[in-house]
């Protein structure tokens, strides 16, 4: 009664408090976009360490590259998840529980057994595919100046890069389509993807990245068979939010 009662002395305008409970729940919503984008990339930071350890494979990823990721290039677009605008139906939705989490099961699902696996999988494939074109086999030893090598490891960051790309715009909702949401409406994102694809490009193309991030110039054969991966993440989290959508859609008509 306390809390209200100063509510009410501050601001005697109802309006304000359905403004304040809107706000609340923007805020909420954002920071689990901003965690779900975030953790996703963890995945393909962590595999390729996995798989040199237990499958004996080259290592996919350098630590300066992981920096580069977690410190560069998706800096930008996931403080723009958290000034998202509220989804328009974020009123209608029911109060959540006192007690829910910010980090709860569906979105450690959703981030790391769905986005972040498809990322590190698309880009352990497209890691691969550059090694065994050039002709390397499996247990084959490559120096860590090897030009072949270097273009492998510029294959997976940049994987790792582009399906961030594709991620953020997916991770501005839960449920609603990428076509709902559209891909503008927020500039930082804009301008974060702008510096994501420059900074890909300095890096992999240039004498100053390729010495700094141990990285080499790709052919079009790598960005051939990157795109496709990235079309199938976009795609199969697409097919998702369609399936919790025809979910929410039958419970509330239940």
């Amino acid at each position: 009664a306390r809390e209200a009662s100063a509510l009410v002395l501050m601001d005697d305008n109802f309006a304000s408090i359905v403004s304040a409970v809107e706000e609340g729940r923007a805020v909420f919503a954002n920071i689990r976009k901003f965690l779900t984008y975030i953790l996703a990339h963890n995945v393909p930071e962590l595999i390729p360490y996995l798989a040199f350890v237990l499958l004996k494979i080259l290592l996919a990823l350098l630590p300066i590259q992981i920096l580069l990721v977690d410190m560069g290039t998706d800096s930008l677009t996931a403080l723009g998840l958290g000034v998202e605008r509220p989804n328009p139906n974020i009123m209608r939705r029911p109060p959540r529980r006192p007690d829910e989490r910010l980090f709860n099961w569906p979105l450690a699902l959703r981030a790391y057994f769905f986005l972040g696996m498809l990322e590190a999988m698309a880009a352990m494939a497209c890691f691969l595919f550059i090694l065994w074109q050039g002709g390397w086999q499996y247990g084959q030893e490559l120096a860590f100046d090897n030009p072949l090598y270097l273009q492998a490891t510029t294959a997976y960051l940049g994987s790792i890069i582009v399906l961030q790309i594709v991620n953020v715009f997916l991770c501005r909702s839960t449920h609603r389509s990428v076509f709902s949401t559209g891909v503008t409406g927020n500039p930082l994102i804009l301008w974060g993807v702008l510096i994501e694809i420059t900074l890909l490009l300095v890096v992999a193309y240039t004498p100053v990245g390729n010495a700094l991030f141990s990285t080499a110039p790709l052919g079009n054969s790598a960005w051939l068979f990157l795109l496709p991966c990235a079309a199938l993440l976009f795609c199969l989290e697409e097919t998702r939010k369609g399936l919790v959508r025809n979910w929410l859609a039958k419970r509330a008509r239940s």
